[in-house]
């Protein structure tokens, strides 16, 4: 982990240096005495947890932390104090960890553990649909694909999301009239064109043979119901992409999904 440590007190910089020696989460680590130091340092180099001490001049660690999370919301903030009334302020600028002083270096590495926990949140919010069609939006805004087999392939890379598919399960899907490779890899450098201009590019990933979706950076219908989500399969109607025989499989699964969770109901 990347980490950054703000104090006033440059005693305790060096305090806090030495308490973390050896500590094998922490890749590296700076030290500031002021938090326009820090910002500065922050807005130009990544930064994945910020211990900050509260009762800073000029700029507060409040206030820094607030600021660190407009140039990256997923910095995890981890404030360090002697005093715990500032708790409720925060977990209002969305901290992860309080550290008290006096600290020892298990009591940090626990704040690291806690902070590696938790998962980045994308810079785009993707919300896919995949009952009864497919739409796909991006910070609201409705992707667009302009060509059917580019939209048909987005489609079969959803369906499997991290699962993944092979270049030769695509084209017995997609083109199954086809020999040649040359509409797979057209079809798929026009596909990345188009995510790459929405910003969205790495949401397809590559997994030995396969092409797979980083689910995590997406909202989707179909993965809220195989997840176990509660309440997700109550929403589906029967209907699955349905403009693509090779989706029926799928929904197949779905349809006996809906028969379990009505009969269940039916019995209770």
């Amino acid at each position: 982990m990347r980490i950054v440590y703000v104090d006033d007190e440059k005693v305790l910089l060096e305090n806090f240096r030495l308490t973390v020696r050896g500590l094998s989460r922490i890749d590296t680590l700076e030290t500031f005495s002021s938090s326009e130091e820090a910002l500065a340092w922050a807005g130009e180099h990544p930064v994945d947890v910020a211990f900050l001490d509260i009762e800073m001049p000029i700029i507060n660690g409040i206030e820094l932390a607030r600021r660190l999370k407009k140039i990256d919301r997923n910095i995890r903030i981890i404030f360090v104090t002697a005093y715990e009334q500032y708790a409720l302020q925060a977990f209002e600028v969305d901290a992860v960890g309080y550290l008290l002083k006096p600290y020892l270096s298990e009591d940090i590495e626990k704040q690291l553990k806690k902070a590696s926990y938790i998962r980045d949140i994308p810079e785009k919010e993707i919300q896919i649909q995949t009952m009864p069609d497919l739409l796909i939006t991006v910070n609201g805004e409705l992707l667009r694909f302009g060509h059917t087999k580019q939209e048909e392939l987005m489609a079969l890379l959803i369906d499997r999301g991290e699962t993944g598919v092979t270049k030769g399960e695509v084209k017995s899907c997609l083109w199954s009239k086809y020999t040649s490779d040359n509409i797979y890899w057209t079809s798929m450098s026009r596909l990345k064109a188009i995510l790459e201009e929405a910003g969205i590019a790495d949401i397809i990933v590559t997994n030995g043979q396969k092409k797979c979706l980083n689910t995590d950076l997406v909202e989707c219908d179909l993965y809220r119901i195989l997840n176990g989500e509660s309440g997700a399969i109550e929403k589906y109607n029967g209907a699955y992409l349905q403009r693509y025989p090779w989706a029926e499989y799928r929904k197949e699964q779905l349809d006996g999904m809906k028969k379990a969770v009505n009969k269940s109901v039916r019995f209770m």
